[in-house]
């Protein structure tokens, strides 16, 4: 299959798997945020703070290499995979004896055993990382689809019968931990190949350039992404770090819904074509207007109705997440875009370029927030979004410079989806003035309007944007024989 029929299957798939996952974040993770406290979540939030940046070090960034790698061999897959395993069980074994520490640094003793169990997911992502790679690599989207829709399905399920029989914390703690072992047992049956007895450290060095960098940047950026959470867990306590990490996956979903798809998908193509960068220039423009198309508006709007969404689905009882979505929601839009970054230096191989933007830019925001805490989760949130507004012009500016572009190409490329936004904003500012309906109410009538000014104005803005979007939609869609 050719390159571009292989992406366009890649899209059409990943955009399926997270159309799915956004609906079952909503849908289901509602349902659970009213069978379970904001204290559970944060108590095991607590836990992965840690957790999941220990999941980072599993393939030390060589997963990634493997992709961005045009030639590599069957020693190489090996060498990755049992170097995997071995920092898997390494990792767990320093969780399993910290976790006394880690309750005790809490103050929540209960965090020992919840610790020792969901970290054994170290183990089985190790098992299969070099497995998931080698189906990005080869752009076969659809079984890694397959596989998040069934071990999602079986986690939720587990979650929801355990979360209505009291099981509190431990419902999210199996959910997470079942959905490892059957994405684990899945990916092996996915792909043909097996690996072999054999190690060698002069492949691990091959690779350990772009990986360690790749490495290096990720984990700076977890760090500046979950830097918040910790902050919040250790100075005011599971109950708020429940309300603002639920607020903060909120705010994530364009990332994790939209933007991760785009980065996900063209990331091996990007560096299938890194010679040719007028191309990728151009692709690199298409898609953050297709992204801005989307998120822009979600992520306004949600800022603009957020007491209402709160209080439908969640419940009066998280009614304290209703500024602090606000707040993380209009951060969340400009996120959309500036997390292509990895895209461009990565797919260009300038992954120590990266590492590099992310100490300064992390160490700025982890100083913001720190200050930001004293105030509360609200201060943290502004803190948050005025250091990254702060933050925007020079580390955005450098990461498309690599492309050779500036920022008022992009700023002039998305004039017509910014302006639209931005009455979109002014009409739901005028609504929230002059309205005082139900929640419910408020937010249908909300809802309706800014999808009518929205796409009132970008019908006449960017009517040749809308034109050719229906036409590749239409184009996704397989004709009836």
């Amino acid at each position: 299959m050719a390159l571009r029929q292989k992406v366009k299957s890649g899209l059409i798939w990943t955009f399926a798997d997270k159309i799915v996952s956004q609906v079952v974040f909503l849908v289901f993770g509602i349902v659970l945020a009213r069978l379970v406290s904001p204290s559970a979540f944060g108590l095991v939030g607590m836990v992965t703070i840690f957790s999941n940046f220990a999941l980072l070090f599993l393939d030390l960034g060589f997963g990634a290499a493997l992709v961005q790698k045009k030639d590599i061999t069957d020693v190489h897959l090996s060498s990755v995979f049992w170097m995997n395993m071995g920092i898997g069980i390494c990792l767990y074994g320093l969780f399993f004896a910290a976790a006394p520490l880690l309750a005790a640094f809490y103050g929540q003793p209960e965090l020992t055993l919840l610790i020792r169990v969901i970290c054994l997911t170290f183990i089985l992502s190790s098992a299969s990382s070099v497995q998931s790679n080698m189906l990005v690599k080869d752009l076969k989207f659809r079984k890694k689809v397959v596989i998040s829709w069934v071990s999602m399905s079986v986690g939720y399920a587990l979650a929801f019968y355990l979360a209505f029989h009291g099981f509190g914390p431990w419902a999210l703690v199996i959910m997470t931990l079942s959905t490892a072992a059957i994405s684990t047992v899945m990916y092996w049956f996915a792909t043909p190949w097996l690996p072999s007895l054999v190690f060698e450290w002069d492949k691990i060095k091959e690779l350990s350039r772009f990986g360690l960098n790749f490495l290096g940047d990720t984990s700076v950026n977890y760090w500046s992404r979950n830097y918040d959470n910790f902050i919040v867990a250790k100075v005011l306590g599971s109950t708020d770090l429940g309300i603002y990490s639920r607020a903060y996956s909120l705010m994530l979903l364009p990332l994790r819904n939209i933007t991760t798809i785009f980065a996900r998908v063209m990331f091996p193509a990007f560096a299938q074509k890194q010679g040719d960068l007028a191309l990728l220039r151009k692709y690199y423009l298409e898609i953050i207007l297709h992204i801005a198309l989307i998120t822009f508006p979600l992520m306004v709007g949600l800022a603009m109705v957020s007491r209402e969404f709160v209080l439908v689905f969640f419940g009066p009882v998280w009614i304290r997440m209703v500024p602090v979505l606000s707040i993380l929601a209009g951060l969340g839009a400009i996120q959309s875009v500036v997390s292509l970054n990895g895209l461009v230096y990565n797919s260009l191989g300038k992954a120590h370029i990266a590492f590099r933007v992310s100490i300064f830019s992390n160490l700025v925001l982890i100083a913001a927030m720190t200050a930001g805490v004293q105030f509360g989760i609200v201060g943290v949130s502004w803190s948050y979004l005025i250091a990254s507004l702060v933050l925007f012009f020079p580390i955005y500016g450098t990461a498309i410079r690599q492309l050779e572009l500036k920022l008022w190409d992009v700023v002039r490329f998305l004039k017509g989806i910014i302006i639209a936004t931005l009455l979109m904003a002014a009409a739901l500012f005028l609504l929230n003035l002059f309205t005082d309906l139900p929640p419910l109410s408020g937010l249908v009538v909300k809802g309706i309007s800014a999808a009518i000014v929205y796409g009132g104005a970008v019908l006449f803005l960017e009517r040749k944007l809308v034109v050719e979007t229906r036409a590749r939609i239409l184009n996704l869609i397989p004709k009836r024989k």
